[in-house]
């Protein structure tokens, strides 16, 4: 039945909280930004060298968000990729930045391209959800997210979480190049 005009209001059957959590987790999930097809540097001039940096600590969900994503490629016969420190310290920033403005989105190209020094193929997947678990899913129930997951070219990972507001923030970059390098200032031993 179409309403069109003013028209008394129809009364709303009640709805208990579950139910609005599971709402409000498929709004989450409606309203997380497509992933964008891995872009290419077409002649890659690296402004500095990648390195490991030994000294930076991963966290719990950082670590989970990395194994679930092997997990997958592993079930479908792709090769694992590196939790790799540089990355993830360019995903913490712009996790950082999403939770600051209180806003879901992707790093520009300029963004990226002034973190990341030393790549040849670039993707990004960012949400906001409440576990490592259900995040993982969303990213999988998504066919741009889960294409960035098991694009098999990627051998590196970088994870950036952070809890805010009872919400959990994270920014996933993914690399094919190793020791894809950074500007941004690494934990010293």
């Amino acid at each position: 039945m179409y309403w069109t005009g003013a028209t008394a209001a129809l009364p709303r059957p009640a709805i208990d909280l579950r139910h609005q959590m599971a709402l409000a987790l498929a709004l989450v999930v409606a309203l997380a930004i497509p992933a964008v097809t891995p872009f290419v540097l077409p002649d890659p001039s690296p402004t500095a060298a990648g390195a490991d940096n030994p000294c930076y600590k991963f966290t719990a969900a950082e670590r989970g968000f990395a194994s679930k994503m092997n997990q997958e490629r592993r079930a479908r016969g792709l090769g694992t990729m590196k939790l790799d420190p540089e990355l993830s310290k360019a995903s913490i920033r712009h996790t950082k930045e999403m939770t600051n403005a209180n806003t879901l989105v992707h790093s520009t190209t300029t963004q990226l391209t002034r973190r990341v020094t030393n790549w040849s193929s670039l993707g990004e997947n960012v949400g906001v959800g409440a576990t490592v678990d259900s995040l993982h899913t969303a990213f999988m129930s998504s066919p741009a997210h889960r294409d960035n997951i098991l694009h098999g070219p990627f051998n590196n990972v970088g994870v950036g979480v952070k809890n805010d507001g009872g919400r959990m923030w994270v920014t996933v970059i993914f690399e094919t190049r190793s020791n894809p390098g950074t500007r941004l200032a690494m934990p010293n031993c």
